[in-house]
């Protein structure tokens, strides 16, 4: 299915014509044009609207989702949520907006529902799609499209969260390489090209050895750093494009990284034990939510504990004892195993997520003090050995001025 703009014309009494435009969402031109003949038109001319390179940072947006849920929650009190939607559809200005809306457009015309509409719209991830359609189907999807908000809300404090730990280790990173790289290829041949100004040759030799000390110090460090943040990238690519294996090298490697790896599985566990209170809030069975969860979870050992409590429930294990399993601590195992209903199991994992979210924001800590400690260990590693050089370089300066004085 393509996105189409067409011009054509419309015939009026008294042998008049009328030019009309509009938006169309199918396969081809031809049939573009074959729908519009079918209706008694006649094209003028049909053409393949395209989204901009740059769609993402507007129309596929974290702020536009809310914007757009905000609005449906809004005007869903006096409409039914497909009217809302079409009405929102219709009062967009913004061309590229009305773009992207234009295939939920045709849906909403075509007397499809509200959830097919946002689904052709492709904007929502499917946790966020799963809570609208169990929604609709149970006849409250006024009441969900909250839970919605709260979700795409949650999402985007977790990602934000995530940067800003990563972005610091990153920030402290990319300072100590420079200062490193700093030294090695301008300080120090810059001390080398300026030599000792005095004529005693054991204070010239100390300061050749003391030159090629420092850069050899220097040196390592740069192959040690280099290695670091080579194999970093190089894992974190791994553990991308291989994400929904568990078993993979990179993830078997990611779930062992100190700091790092109990910080993803705090905030992983977090924010799938959130998705699922939503979610089973929203009325949707068990064992659909947990399939849903496993669409969205990247993080090994989250993966691994969803995809072994999806085996038991299906297995026909109670949920008191399929979901209470490592990585889960003893005392949250002993939550999950009072359950007595899916009400009790929304609260359960609500009260779960509470928890890893102050153990998230522990470890957030950890990380930063981390990458300033090791900032100041490598950094200050590299100042000392400058300042031992600039030590010897001013005290032969200091004995060249004694003699010219002698």
């Amino acid at each position: 299915m393509k996105l189409y703009h067409a011009r054509f014309a419309q015939a009026q009494p008294g042998g008049s014509v009328v030019v009309h435009e509009d938006d169309f969402y199918l396969p081809d031109v031809t049939t573009v044009r074959r729908q519009l003949v079918n209706k008694g038109f006649y094209p003028i001319n049909i053409w393949e609207l395209k989204p901009s390179m740059f769609e993402w940072m507007d129309v596929r947006s974290r702020d536009w989702q809310l914007q757009l849920l905000r609005a449906l929650r809004f005007q869903t009190v006096s409409t039914s949520a497909g009217t809302a939607l079409l009405n929102i559809i219709e009062g967009e200005q913004t061309p590229a907006r009305r773009l992207a809306f234009l295939p939920a457009r045709t849906v909403l015309k075509g007397g499809g529902s509200f959830a097919e509409a946002l689904k052709e719209l492709k904007l929502m991830d499917a946790a966020t799609m799963a809570i609208i359609t169990a929604g609709e189907r149970a006849g409250d999807l006024k009441g969900v499209i909250a839970h919605a908000i709260e979700h795409v809300e949650e999402k985007g404090k977790q990602y934000k969260a995530i940067m800003a730990a990563l972005g610091w280790l990153s920030f402290d990173i990319i300072n100590i390489i420079g200062a490193i790289w700093g030294a090695q290829f301008g300080f120090i041949p810059y001390l080398k090209k300026q030599g000792i100004k005095t004529t005693d040759m054991a204070a010239i030799e100390k300061f050749n050895r003391s030159i090629e000390l420092v850069s050899w110090v220097n040196g390592t460090l740069i192959v040690v750093t280099t290695a670091i943040v080579v194999g970093g990238v190089f894992l974190a690519g791994s553990y991308w494009f291989n994400r929904h294996k568990p078993n993979h090298f990179a993830s078997r490697l990611m779930m062992k990284t100190p700091l790092i790896a109990h910080y993803l599985r705090n905030v992983s566990i977090q924010d799938t034990s959130k998705l699922m209170t939503r979610l089973l809030r929203g009325k949707v069975p068990l064992a659909d939510s947990i399939e849903i969860i496993l669409e969205s979870t990247v993080e090994p050992a989250t993966r691994i504990y969803w995809t072994d409590c999806q085996k038991r429930v299906r297995s026909g294990i109670e949920p008191s004892r399929a979901l209470g399993r490592w990585p889960m601590t003893k005392a949250e195992c002993d939550q999950i195993a009072t359950i007595q209903s899916v009400d009790q199991l929304s609260e359960v994992y609500d009260s779960i997520a509470e928890e890893r979210h102050l153990m998230a924001k522990t470890d957030q800590r950890k990380i930063v003090i981390f990458g300033i400690m090791a900032m100041m260990v490598l950094f200050g590693a590299t100042v000392l050995t400058m300042i031992y050089l600039l030590m010897i370089q001013n005290t032969g300066f200091l004995e060249n001025l004694n003699q010219m004085r002698g």
